[in-house]
């Protein structure tokens, strides 16, 4: 059973789940129009709206206020409250793990909202990835491409792009029959905001520094989407490999820790890659591998490193309605 399958909820109210998201490719990169590969896993975000009660997050209250907003007229019908939301299972040892709980908790607000005022999920997805989108970006002081918060409201593997200026494009993906994920962690809680504030600031201060870092993960995160897309897993670990190599940018922000760099260096000798996923400082991460056995050497020499193997399968459903006495 994994994390969260099961909560204890109020009767009455919908009860909506969202899951969490890990990066496979395109960090940073995103951010400047190329395209990410991220994959929903099977942690939770479960929220259900509650009359009289009050947000508990800003995600929450910037989350009803967007969707109340989006409802219109229909927003009059809705009596006074929020939305609670239990994020335990994005947490481990009293440590938050970065696998989009914040993005995971503000689509299930939205369900939450949408189906408290008669709108299905399942018939409006494109309407709640609007709404989560934008009150993810306002609640986060506007950073971040977005790509977490697709994952939560559509699931499964998806390629995003957001270009510049415009709507964001998702694309449904397929897992190549032979590529094998191991996710992982160093246990170090890191924060979003403030790693891409430090790639910004590093930006700012030498414009062609950045612009010269940020070329490879450009061109490797085009290849590598379309690698995935036909399921070339050769193609896709050398520009996993190139892209993981250049993700350090010497910014002075430290995506890449030491211990990944150990398990970068393990996953090579391995045949595979091992990289950060989403904005590094040793947070999540992510190997790829085209060999079982491979990835499985992989998981159990990361743990004698002092890593953490996460049991995080990728979840095929994205927010939805979770019907009564049932698991997700």
């Amino acid at each position: 059973m994994s994390p969260s399958d099961h909560r204890n909820t109020l009767r009455g109210s919908p009860v909506v789940v969202a899951p969490g998201k890990v990066f496979i490719m395109g960090e940073y990169a995103v951010l400047d129009g190329a395209p990410a590969v991220v994959a929903a896993v099977s942690r939770f975000a479960v929220g259900q709206f509650i009359a009289g009660g009050a947000g508990e997050s800003p995600f929450v209250e910037e989350a009803v206020r967007v969707t109340l907003e989006g409802l219109g007229e229909r927003a009059a019908a809705l009596p006074a409250g929020s939305v609670w939301v239990d994020s335990a299972g994005f947490s481990a040892e009293g440590r938050k793990l970065g696998l989009g709980s914040s993005a995971a908790v503000t689509a299930a607000t939205v369900g939450a909202m949408l189906e408290m005022a008669g709108l299905p999920i399942a018939s409006n997805r494109d309407f709640c990835f609007t709404l989560a989108e934008n009150a993810h970006r306002v609640a986060q002081g506007g950073i971040g491409s977005g790509a977490d918060v697709a994952a939560a409201v559509h699931g499964g593997l998806l390629q995003f792009r957001r270009p510049p200026g415009g709507y964001p494009i998702t694309e449904r993906l397929q897992q190549p029959a032979d590529l094998r994920i191991v996710i992982f962690s160093e246990g170090q809680s890191a924060s979003t905001p403030d790693l891409v504030r430090g790639v910004k600031a590093f930006a700012e201060r030498n414009p062609s520094g950045y612009a010269s870092a940020l070329r490879p993960l450009r061109e490797q995160a085009e290849l590598f989407a379309e690698a995935f897309a036909e399921g070339k897993i050769a193609a896709l670990l050398d520009s996993a490999r190139i892209f993981g190599t250049a993700l350090g940018m010497r910014s002075g922000v430290p995506i890449v820790t030491t211990r990944f760099e150990i398990a970068a260096n393990l996953a090579i000798n391995l045949g595979g890659v091992a990289k950060p996923s989403g904005a590094g400082g040793g947070d999540i991460g992510v190997g790829l591998f085209g060999d079982e056995g491979a990835a499985r050497t992989f998981a159990s020499r990361v743990e004698q490193l002092g890593l953490r193997v996460l049991d995080a399968p990728i979840e095929t459903k994205g927010v939805h309605r979770r019907q009564p006495s049932a698991s997700l």
